[in-house]
Order: structure tokens, then C-alpha cells, then sequence
């Protein structure tokens, strides 16, 4: 049953950190709680408004080598951990999931990188654009053999995962589509270098083609002209966006609600990601905590949460320890997210990443952070106190009540597990609020989003 929830600002602020970015930190909360949800959406949907030159010159700083697989990675992660603009680098990790493609066949982390750059630069603009953008891009072209698809020897990898995972989704497009589609892209490969895309004329079959309908001396583009202005494409990116910003099996009311703003607004996507954090459903037990985090999302919104200083741990291992090694999904289908984030293994990772972060036993004994200190600053003064305000930041205190006096009575107790009075002394009381601090990640509420 689909519960409306009280609409509260500060509640839904949180919870449109969590499904537009990867969660806030506490300072991030407060400074989006005095503008509200509604200027709080608006920032986040345009992020060219937004001063991010912290993070570029951040991530200047850091010299990464982009020839290297594992640096684009970090430099990614990074993004997420330091933007201003949470919202362009979860849209970003979308397209990646949805264009996917895989180092481990490109092999070039140069090109991976600049399709990554290209993914946030058309980000929340037209889809036309960004699906002609992307079939142009060497790292697509290279992971879907387009460079072997020429002028009497078409290959049909692209045509056929252009319309099945790229636009139009299974069953709205025939065999015949797809060999027509192959055709038109004929000669769109990449140069000698494989870093920018030529179109080799000599290579392209130039007679008249039929693509779900249209004749004529179609090329790629006029493919993607048909594809991105199909109402079933505005219906399966609706569907595909609810997916993974909102809930999972939305209602059929919902995508059109959502597949109209693509087609009224010139197939625009920012306004379909407006109409996802402003519609009723939004704001329903359906759509809270209904979600399970992916690596990304866990990782990177408790090193957010608590104020983690010592980042200089293996993100990209640990994320891909958990099952999203970033710049190498599985298959072209990207990740299947949801049930898929939780299996035997990647639980233990997630558990060991909690052990991890809240432990001073690691990093050569330097702590990730420190809680006592925050507990301070808070002016926690007792157990109740440390209990309620970390349920708070970590899970917006959604846990059953036996299990907050659970969290509470581990709190009156010493290391050893008796019952104590009065005032621990900073040691102790520092290492139990560590131990509360695993104990609440590792509760199955906080592995949703």
C-alpha cells in the first residue's frame, strides 16, 4: 500500500540528497534546509549556476595520470565526494550505466575519460543531442565495432543496441530496423589514433533505407532524428530515470506523467528529472527508503555523513569490491542496480567498509573520523542523546523503536558489556561511539537510499 508521508521540507531534503547525489553532509543539510526543498531542486537541476571552481582546482591539485585506468577512476569518485553539484555526477553515473561501456575492451582510459566528460557536458540537455553525441564517441564506437561496420559489410552491433538499451527499448523495433539502422551508420569510425571520430565517406552505403518506417538516404544521423523524437523512447528513458532516481516498477501514470515533459519540452531531459522530485509519488512510502544504496552511493554518502577527513583509502577498490568497478560494467546492459547491490560478498564489504571507517586499527592507526568530537560539537550528554542524533544523520531515524533502545542500553555499557552509570571517561566513550556507528551501518535500513 502506497502511503502519502507528511511533507516536510527537512525530511525531503534529505531524502532528494540521497537520490539526487549521494547524500549531504550535515553542514549541506542545514544550508539546503533555509532555501527549502523547491530552491533546493532548482540548484541542484542547474548546476551551471553553481560555483564548483573548488573542485576543479582541487582536483588539479592532485596530478592524476589519465592514462591510467585507476586514476580516472579516483578522479571520478573524487568528483562525486567534492562537487557542489551532487546532481551532475549522479546523472552522469546514469548515462554511464546506460551508454555503458567497458575500459576492458576500449582499453584506451583516455577515451573512457573523454566519453565521461561528454556524459556531464550534455548531461540534462537534449537527448538527440546527447544520443548523437554518443554514437559519434571513439570509446562507444570502439566498444560496439562500429569501426568494422562499412559499405557492403554492415556490422550490427551499434543499430541493435542503439534501439534496445539506448532509446527505444525491446519489442518497438524489428530485425529488418535493426540491419536498415546498421546501414545508416556505415563509415562512422574513428581515426587512426582512435581519439576522435571520422566519417569515412568511401565506407558509407549511401542507398535508400526503411528504419521503423522513414525511407530515404538515411545516415546515423537521421537514425538518431527518428529515434530520440519516438514516443516510445520518451516512455523507456521515463521509465529508466524513475528506476533509478525514485523507485523501482513505477506505475504506468507515473513514466507518462514523466514521458510528457520529454516530449513538450523539445526532448529536453532536465525537465523529466524535474517532474521525478516534484510528483506526488515522490513523496509516498513507496519512494522513501525503497531504494538499496548502490557502491557509490553507500561509499561516498558516509564519508559525506560523517565528515570523513582521511579520504586516502582505496576508493575505487572498495566500490568495486562491492560491485561497481566504475569505467567497466558487466556487459552493455550496464549494472542491473537494486536486489543485484546485495549478495553474500558484496554484503561482507560493506559491513568490512563500516569496520573500516569507524576503526583506528587501520591507515597506519589513523582514524577515518573521530564521533566523540562531533558528539561534542552536538553537545551530546547522554546515551539517548548520541543514539537519537546518529540515527538521524546516518538512517533520518528510521528504525523500529526496539531497536533504538537496543542502540541505547550498547551505549550504557561498558566495553566489556556491563551496565554503567555516570560519565565514561573519552576513551571509552569514543570507542563505543565508534561501535554505535558500525552497528547503525550495518543495520538493513542503511544500505537503502
Amino acid at each position: 500500500m502506497r502511503i502519502v508521508l507528511p511533507r516536510k521540507d527537512a525530511f525531503w531534503i534529505a531524502q532528494l540528497l540521497r537520490r539526487a547525489g549521494f547524500g549531504g553532509s550535515p553542514a549541506e543539510l542545514e544550508r539546503y534546509q533555509k532555501i527549502g526543498y523547491k530552491a533546493t531542486l532548482d540548484q541542484l537541476l542547474h548546476p551551471e549556476r553553481v560555483d564548483n571552481s573548488a573542485l576543479e582546482s582541487f582536483l588539479a591539485k592532485q596530478k592524476f595520470d589519465f592514462g591510467n585506468p585507476y586514476a580516472i577512476k579516483k578522479w571520478w569518485l573524487y568528483r562525486m565526494l567534492y562537487t557542489a553539484c551532487p546532481l551532475e555526477e549522479k546523472l552522469t553515473l546514469f548515462w554511464h550505466g546506460h551508454f555503458a561501456t567497458s575500459l576492458q575492451k576500449v582499453g584506451e582510459p583516455k577515451a573512457m575519460l573523454e566519453q565521461n566528460k561528454l556524459l556531464r557536458r550534455l548531461a540534462f540537455g537534449n537527448f538527440e543531442t546527447l544520443l548523437l553525441g554518443v554514437s559519434r564517441d571513439p570509446a562507444m564506437i570502439i566498444y560496439l565495432d562500429n569501426q568494422e561496420n562499412q559499405k557492403g559489410r554492415p556490422n550490427e552491433n551499434y543499430a541493435r543496441e542503439v534501439m534496445e538499451l539506448f532509446s527505444l527499448g525491446i519489442g518497438h523495433y524489428t530485425e529488418q530496423d535493426i540491419k536498415e539502422a546498421a546501414r545508416a551508420f556505415t563509415g562512422w569510425h574513428t581515426n587512426a589514433k582512435r581519439t576522435a571520430f571520422v566519417f569515412d565517406e568511401k565506407q558509407h552505403d549511401n542507398s535508400e533505407k526503411l528504419v521503423l518506417g522513414q525511407r530515404g538516404n538515411l545516415n546515423g544521423d537521421d537514425v538518431v532524428h527518428i529515434l530520440a523524437r519516438s514516443p516510445d523512447t520518451a516512455r523507456y528513458l521515463a521509465r529508466k530515470l524513475i528506476k533509478f532516481f525514485a523507485y523501482d516498477d513505477p506505475d504506468r501514470d507515473f513514466v507518462e506523467r514523466v514521458a510528457d515533459q520529454y516530449r513538450v519540452n523539445g526532448y529536453q531531459i532536465r525537465p523529466m528529472l524535474h517532474a521525478i522530485f516534484s510528483d506526488q509519488s515522490f513523496f509516498t512510502s513507496r519512494a522513501y527508503h525503497a531504494k538499496i544504496k548502490s557502491p557509490p552511493e553507500l561509499v561516498i554518502g558516509a564519508i559525506k555523513t560523517l565528515g570523513i577527513k582521511n579520504v586516502d583509502i582505496d576508493l575505487p577498490g572498495i566500490v568495486a569490491s562491492m560491485g561497481q568497478n566504475i569505467f567497466e560494467p558487466p556487459s552493455v546492459k550496464g549494472w542491473d542496480g537494486g536486489k543485484a547491490w546485495i549478495s553474500t560478498e558484496s554484503m561482507i564489504e560493506r559491513f568490512n567498509f563500516a569496520t573500516k571507517i569507524s576503526s583506528q586499527k587501520f591507515e597506519e592507526l589513523k582514524p577515518y573520523m573521530t564521533p566523540s568530537q562531533l558528539a561534542s560539537r552536538q553537545g551530546l550528554k547522554t546515551p539517548r542523546d548520541a543514539v537519537n542524533y546518529f540515527l538521524d544523520i546516518l538512517l533520518d531515524g528510521d528504525v523500529p523503536e526496539y531497536t533504538r533502545e537496543r542502540l541505547i542500553k550498547y551505549m550504557e555499557s561498558d566495553l566489556d558489556g556491563r551496565p554503567t552509570r555516570g560519565v565514561k571517561n573519552e576513551q571509552i566513550l569514543d570507542a563505543k561511539l565508534r561501535g554505535l556507528v558500525h552497528l547503525i551501518m550495518s543495520l538493513p535500513t542503511y544500505q537503502l537510499a
